[in-house]
């Protein structure tokens, strides 16, 4: 490696997109480390933040390894490709933070030599399936949340276009004293690198080209309307997600969720216009908080019926 390609690792440029690689003395990507330029970052350096590992080689990396502390008290710094509507995603997005319908993770945009976003080291979705996702009420209540968040994306014209389980997380400790913006259980939808905004909202934009994402279109189609791509993703996500549930608890989730799921994805047809295989998230979203309102009753009926049994019959 040359002595000016050293010296490119380490100096940041407002020009220069990810990825950003850490590299061995023969010029060598090394995929498992970070670039000098980000140890040395003057604003990480300020903030105490030492990076150790990458979550996304060349783009995302934390600063906690894997093994290393426990969740929420850690930090995420991703490196901004300015080519992407991500930067401006964000913009928007994090100055309506206190609306309680948008689940975009807290974040900071840093302006000093090429933008990033320093982020909190937030918990896998899977965890939460884990923890409070164990009741009905609890799974309901993850799901509600993420179609919540893709809702208020969609209220105001943004379409994530890679809705999976890699970019949603969330916050399984009340982690106040370190990182005040975060929320107890809440769920954050973050990585907008694909994301795009549109002059339209739901139900009036055409079909477009599909950028990469995580899920496969099906039949291999190559266009779909965003808003109704989104909804067919989250319905894979939630049936990911359930999968999870069955593994984690030895029990199968009510049937009428397996529906639901399916009722998101829809059956394709291929529209080039407005999209109608699938309902609207917001469609989602009422239908939802139906099935929550649905379960906490029956919950709290089990629950009654299970105390008058033990006043009553308080040997059996």
């Amino acid at each position: 490696m040359t002595t000016a390609i050293k010296d490119a690792d380490k100096v940041s440029d407002v020009h220069d997109n990810p990825p950003w690689y850490a590299r061995n003395p023969d010029g060598k990507i090394i995929l498992g480390a970070v670039p000098d330029r980000l140890l040395c970052y003057p604003e990480l350096q300020r903030r105490g933040i030492v990076l150790r590992e990458p979550m996304k080689p060349g783009v995302a990396f934390r600063s906690f390894a894997i093994d290393d502390g426990p969740p929420n008290r850690g930090f995420v710094v991703k490196v901004l490709d300015l080519d992407t509507e991500e930067l401006e995603i964000y913009e928007r997005l994090l100055n309506h933070l206190n609306s309680p319908q948008n689940h975009t993770i807290p974040c900071e945009i840093v302006r000093s030599g090429h933008p990033m976003l320093i982020m909190p080291l937030l918990t896998r979705i899977e965890l939460m399936i884990a923890g409070r996702g164990s009741s009905l009420s609890g799974l309901l209540d993850i799901f509600y949340q993420l179609i919540e968040g893709l809702a208020y994306l969609h209220q105001h014209s943004i379409a994530h276009m890679d809705l999976c389980p890699g970019n949603v997380a969330g916050a399984l400790e009340p982690q106040s004293d370190f990182h005040a913006s975060l929320k107890f259980w809440q769920v954050y939808i973050y990585d907008f690198d694909t994301s795009l905004q549109f002059a339209h909202g739901p139900g009036r934009q055409h079909a477009i080209t599909l950028p990469e994402s995580q899920i496969p279109p099906p039949s291999g189609l190559t266009y779909f309307d965003p808003y109704s791509w989104d909804v067919y993703c989250l319905g894979h996500l939630l049936d990911e997600l359930m999968d999870h549930y069955v593994a984690l608890h030895t029990k199968s989730p009510p049937w009428l969720l397996r529906r639901y799921a399916r009722w998101l994805i829809g059956n394709e047809r291929g529209c080039t216009s407005v999209c109608r295989c699938r309902p609207t998230a917001k469609g989602a979203l009422r239908v939802m908080s139906a099935m929550r309102s649905v379960a906490s009753l029956l919950e709290w009926c089990s629950s009654l019926c299970e105390t008058i049994s033990h006043t009553l019959f308080p040997n059996h």
